[in-house]
Formats: C-alpha cells, structure tokens, sequence
C-alpha cells in the first residue's frame, strides 16, 4: 500500500463519517418537528377542549344507558320473585326508570 492509497482510504472513510453525522442530525431534525405539537389559536384550542368535554360527557351517558339497558334486560328475563322465564303478558303499561 502507498501513500496514495491510505490518502483515499482516509478521504473515504473521513467522507463516511462526516455524512453519516449530518444524515443521523438531519433525521434527528425531521422527527423533532414532525413530532412536535402544531400551533393552534387560542380559540381552536378553546374550541377543542370544549369538544373533548362534550365526548367525555357522551362517553358517561352511553355508560350510564347500556348500564340501564343491561339491568332492564335482566330484569324483563327473569320474573322478579320466582326466577320463571319472563311473559309478555307481565309488562305494565307504563314503566318509570329512576333518575
């Protein structure tokens, strides 16, 4: 090997080196940015929390309904004091649900 030889070897390797950082930085810059929060006004955001409250009160409701539904269904299977299938002839005519 001459000089010549170690010369190139050296300007590969060093060229390698100095791109693989800048790649490895650059990538390093793109994810930052693509992961960072984009900027909203104040009255989008104002806006959005206003909708996260709303989902979170519709998300209680449905709960609360298939909670109610759930006990009504049992409690139109089984007779309330003997455990006998239920009848249709044993629905009342108006059923009130507490609040």
């Amino acid at each position: 090997m001459d000089l010549g030889d170690i010369t190139q070897l050296v300007l590969v390797a060093t060229t390698a080196l100095v791109l693989g950082r800048v790649g490895l930085a650059l990538a390093r810059l793109i994810e930052r940015r693509s992961s960072g929060r984009p900027q909203l006004s104040e009255e989008t955001g104002e806006r959005l929390r206003v909708l996260e409250d709303e989902c979170l009160i519709l998300r209680q409701d449905l709960n609360e309904l298939q909670e109610r539904q759930d006990f009504t269904e049992r409690a139109l299977l089984h007779d309330s004091g003997s455990g006998k299938p239920f009848s249709p002839e044993a629905i009342p005519d108006r059923v009130v649900t507490p609040r």
